[in-house]
């Protein structure tokens, strides 16, 4: 039999200053049509959790049955006096739009023309009342606002209908003219206002952009996704809208020429390369996102591109041997006591583990005390996407080579614990929701101490990424597998069949096993803080 998979229940939230449980849920967004917040909150008003846990249920049923009541006759669309008469030229302009080409016989469209006039008030001797032109237009009218997409009832409707007549009044009078030959416009058509069609809370970029972070958050890097949101946001305000809806090709095109006009005082240069991996790369696979799911109707951002001129590509190259010794002897050198603990750990730390992993830097900035652990007895580093940035998303141990738990590598993880990073301070960070995380800044500080301080300058190898290209040269003199060396660096499998189980640390660790030790003395403490003291 068949078993129904079980729908997670929501939990009651504790307040962190009152300690009393509260009721939070997110409204989901097909009801958001309705007017409602994006989320429903408000306290429970109690500290005991198995009340709170019924409390919570309880208003979750009620507002779940509410919701789905809702959907049997939805909200009417809010349209000011001048979003009705726009709507009523909107009209206009359709009806021109598909007609004005073949018109018609012109006896045709006069006794269409003589039939709206006449419809539009009651016979003689009746009085004019609110229930006429409803009566006689709004079947039609109706098809129209379904179109749409917009509900009107009362006072709205009534408005509409006398706006609606009118705009056919002026669109039959013009294709009576175009009938007989004369492509002149109606004046009369000059006394619509254009069309600004009303907001849908579902079109909302808050709205969009937090379900897209849930969707595609899966499939990007934390940081790419936040590093497109300022990208998003300038966007906006150069359409002038957050109702993404309302953004077109025509908008989105201008914003590229904006971003790309040199003419254009900013605080830094925008490249063409940052223009199209970034600023419009944000746009595409946030509209391409919203087009796939049907949370817009269209994707304004699919077929525009922008024209980078290609450079001669530069064959980057690991550290020589040379250039590992003095990166790595530095490292075991005295420090500034200018330096925080942490700074000083990562200049200590991060280089031997990159040299013995062949990671990522920012995959080992990231590491927290409860990342350095024991697989089957083997110690490892737990390198994982929740702590930071793993570019394949793949979370993986690798083991820890000798040399570094000789030189105390666990002593000094173990003085932290949890979920404490080891070589940065939570309580220090300027800004938790920075674009660049604190991991990556310590990243940065490294690459700028090898370039300034070590004065490593060679363009073609990165002060960070040069690790990775000498430990793939290494492992292959050393003659590492192919496969569990690719494991060890976290690069994606070559083959389908490679993506098939997996490499635990005790596969890898025979491999590491064969890098040769890097043996070198401390050196003589180098810091730019010192010389810029002088």
């Amino acid at each position: 039999m068949r078993r129904l998979a079980k729908k997670k229940m929501l939990s009651p939230w504790v307040h962190p200053r009152s300690s009393i449980y509260w009721f939070r849920r997110r409204v989901p967004a097909k009801y958001l049509k309705f007017g409602m917040p994006t989320e429903i909150r408000f306290s429970l008003e109690t500290r005991i959790w198995e009340e709170a846990v019924a409390l919570c249920a309880e208003h979750n049923l009620r507002l779940e049955r509410e919701w789905k009541a809702g959907l049997v006759g939805e909200k009417p669309t809010q349209m000011s006096f001048r979003q009705i008469a726009g709507l009523a030229g909107e009209f206009y302009r359709e009806t021109i739009g598909a007609r004005s080409e073949e018109p018609g016989k012109p006896l045709d469209i006069q006794a269409e023309l003589s039939a709206t006039k006449r419809r539009r008030f009651p016979p003689p001797g009746i009085p004019m009342h609110d229930g006429h032109l409803y009566g006689s237009f709004s079947e039609e009218a109706r098809r129209f606002l379904t179109e749409k997409g917009i509900i009107l009832v009362g006072d709205r409707l009534k408005l509409f209908l006398e706006a609606y007549v009118d705009a056919k009044s002026v669109a039959l009078e013009e294709l009576l003219e175009n009938a007989n030959g004369k492509y002149k416009k109606n004046p009369a058509a000059d006394d619509f206002p254009a069309y600004d069609r009303p907001a849908d809370p579902a079109h909302q970029f808050d709205v969009l952009w937090d379900d897209y972070k849930g969707d595609v958050g899966r499939a990007l890097a934390a940081s790419t996704v936040k590093r497109w949101l300022p990208c998003m946001e300038s966007l906006m305000s150069f359409a002038g809208t957050r109702d993404m809806s309302r953004v077109t090709e025509k908008h989105i095109l201008g914003w590229r020429d904006n971003l790309l006009d040199k003419s254009i005082p900013r605080k830094k240069l925008i490249t063409p390369k940052t223009v199209r991996f970034a600023y419009i790369a944000a746009a595409q696979s946030f509209f391409g996102w919203a087009k796939r799911n049907s949370r817009l109707p269209s994707d304004p951002a699919a077929e525009v591109h922008v024209e980078v001129v290609s450079k001669k590509a530069i064959k980057m190259r690991g550290f020589r041997d040379d250039e590992a010794a003095t990166i790595l002897s530095a490292a075991l050198a005295p420090m500034s006591e200018q330096m925080t603990a942490e700074s000083r750990a990562a200049r200590r730390w991060v280089p031997w583990l990159c040299a013995y992993t062949g990671a990522r830097v920012n995959e080992m900035t990231q590491l927290r005390a409860m990342d350095v652990h024991t697989y089957d007895g083997i110690w490892c580093v737990h390198i994982r996407p929740e702590a930071g940035t793993v570019k394949t998303l793949r979370a993986r141990s690798v083991p820890i080579h000798p040399h570094l738990v000789e030189q105390g590598f666990l002593e000094f993880a173990a003085q932290k614990q949890g979920e404490t990073p080891l070589f940065y301070a939570i309580e220090r960070q300027r800004k938790k929701d920075r674009k660049n995380p604190t991991y990556t800044s310590v990243g940065n500080k490294l690459a700028s101490w090898v370039r300034e301080d070590l004065e490593i300058t060679d363009p073609t190898v990165a002060p960070n990424h040069g690790w990775r290209h000498r430990f793939k040269t290494v492992a292959r003199k050393a003659g590492l597998d192919a496969e569990k060396r690719d494991a060890i660096q976290g690069h994606a499998p070559r083959t389908e069949g490679e993506n098939y189980g997996e490499i635990p640390p005790d596969v890898m660790l025979p491999e590491i096993l064969k890098l040769p030790r890097y043996e070198v003395e401390p050196g003589e403490l180098r810091d730019g803080r010192r010389r810029k003291a002088r």
